[in-house]
C-alpha cells in the first residue's frame, strides 16, 4: 500500500492502540529535541546500532544536532513513551535549487525505532509528521529495512551509479585466487601495472590552472555553486558554511578538500575520505563530493584534473580501492579517463516527497538531479 501525508487520519489510531498512547497525547509524544535528551538519545541509538557503531556517538550528535553552527540548521525529533525515548530522526534543513529557484528541503537521516518497538508503524508515523512540519523531503543510500518503509512514502527518483578503481592489488587477488607463496609476486606485477596505467592516463593541468589542498571554504565556493544553478538543473546549494560544517568539522571522519584555481577564482573542488576509524580491510577511500565552473573554459578536462588529483593524493595516504557515487551527466567521462569502472551491481537509492503536487511533479525528473555521495547522510 502506498502511504501519502494523508494517510495520518488512517495511521494515528492504530499506532495509539499497539502503543498505547491515548490518541489525543499521540503527536504530544513526538516532539524536537531538547539537550535534556542526550542521554535517552544516546540510549535509543546504542540499542539500535549496537556494535557496528565505531564512533564517539556523542561528539557526533552534538556536532550533528545540537551544537548547531552559523549557516546550519539541524533538528532531531524523539518519540516518548512512558518518560522513554523509543524512537526518533534527525532532518537537515537544505537550500534545493530547482531550475535556479531556491526552495527549502530537509534531508531525512538517523531514523530509527527501538529494536522492541519495530514493525509498529513508528517509522510512517514519524516521516508523516516531519512532511507536515517541513513540507519537502530527499532521501538517500537506504538500507534494506529502511527501503522498504520509503519505497511506500517517497518517489523513487533514481540510482546513483558507482564507480570504482584499485590501486594495489592484494585484496583483489586474495579474493579471487589461491596462490600461496606466489601472491607477492603476482600483486607486485599487478601493482606495478596499475602505476604504469595511472601515469600513462596522467594529463597536465594548463598553466594558468593551480591545483591545491584547502585548510576552509569561503564565499567563493557559494559563489561558485550559485553559477552551477540554473533552468534544468536540481541541486542543493554548497555554501562555505555548510561545506565547512559537514566536511571539515565532522567529528566521525577526516575529510580532504583540492581546490582549482584561475588566478584568485575557485573554478573546482573535490572532497575525499579515507576513514581509517572504523573496520576498513581494503583500506577504501571515497570521493566524496565536487563542483566544477560551468563557465570554465573546459569544465569536462578540469573536472577530470580534480579526480586525478585526488586519486593521486588517495594514493599517497595510502588508500587501495577508492569508489565515486554520482548522478551528474559529466561524472562518467571524468571516471572513465581516470581509470574508473562502473559497478551496476552496486547503486544508491535516491527519494523525493514534497506536498506540492507541481513541485513533486519536477523533482521526479531523474536526470536533472546533481547528486554524489556528499548528499547522502551517513559516513
Amino acid at each position: 500500500m502506498r502511504l501519502s501525508i494523508s494517510s495520518y487520519e488512517a495511521l494515528a489510531p492504530y499506532v495509539s492502540r499497539v502503543l498505547g498512547i491515548p490518541s489525543g497525547s499521540l503527536e504530544k509524544a513526538f516532539r524536537p529535541a531538547q539537550e535534556t535528551d542526550l542521554a535517552g538519545i544516546l540510549a535509543l541509538r546504542r540499542a539500535t546500532i549496537g556494535r557496528d557503531m565505531w564512533w564517539d556517538d556523542e561528539a557526533y550528535i552534538r556536532w550533528r544536532y545540537i551544537d548547531q553552527t552559523a549557516g546550519v540548521r539541524c533538528a532531531y525529533w524523539v518519540f516518548e513513551r512512558k518518560d522513554e525515548i523509543i524512537a526518533g530522526g534527525g532532518v537537515e534543513s537544505v537550500a534545493l535549487s530547482i531550475d535556479g529557484e531556491l526552495h527549502d528541503a530537509v534531508r531525512t537521516g538517523d531514523l530509527m525505532a527501538r529494536p522492541d518497538f519495530e514493525g509498529r508503524g513508528l517509522g510512517a508515523y514519524i516521516i508523516l509528521i516531519l512532511m507536515r512540519e517541513y513540507q519537502m523531503a530527499m532521501v538517500m543510500g537506504t538500507n534494506e529495512r529502511s527501503h522498504r518503509l520509503v519505497s511506500r512514502m517517497f518517489d523513487h527518483v533514481l540510482d546513483l551509479s558507482v564507480w570504482k578503481t584499485a590501486l594495489k592489488s592484494q585484496e583483489l587477488v586474495e579474493d579471487r585466487l589461491t596462490l600461496g607463496p606466489a601472491t607477492r609476486t603476482v600483486t607486485a606485477l599487478a601493482d606495478a601495472a596499475l602505476t604504469f596505467n595511472r601515469r600513462i592516463r596522467r594529463k597536465q593541468p594548463p598553466q594558468d590552472v593551480v591545483i591545491c589542498e584547502l585548510a576552509a571554504f569561503d564565499q567563493r565556493v557559494t559563489d561558485l555553486s550559485k553559477s552551477c544553478e540554473g533552468t534544468g538543473r536540481i541541486m542543493v546549494r554548497r555554501t562555505a558554511e555548510y561545506l565547512n560544517w559537514r566536511f571539515l568539522r565532522n567529528p566521525r571522519c577526516t575529510y580532504r578538500v583540492l581546490g582549482a584555481f584561475d588566478g584568485d577564482s575557485l573554478i573546482g573542488y573535490v572532497v575525499t575520505r579515507l576513514n581509517l576509524a572504523r573496520t576498513n580491510p581494503r583500506t577504501a577511500a571515497e570521493i566524496v563530493d565536487w563542483l566544477v565552473s560551468p563557465v570554465y573554459r573546459s569544465s569536462s578536462s578540469l573536472l577530470h584534473l580534480l579526480i586525478q588529483a585526488a586519486v593521486e593524493q588517495l594514493a599517497r595516504d595510502g588508500a587501495h580501492v577508492i569508489s565515486c557515487a554520482a548522478s551528474d551527466g559529466a561524472i562518467p567521462a571524468a571516471m572513465k579517463t581516470n581509470g574508473f569502472r562502473v559497478r551496476p551491481a552496486e547503486k544508491l537509492g535516491f527519494f523525493v516527497l514534497a506536498e506540492n503536487r507541481a513541485l513533486q511533479h519536477r523533482l521526479r525528473a531523474p536526470t536533472d538531479w546533481f547528486l554524489t555521495r556528499g548528499d547522502l547522510d551517513v559516513d
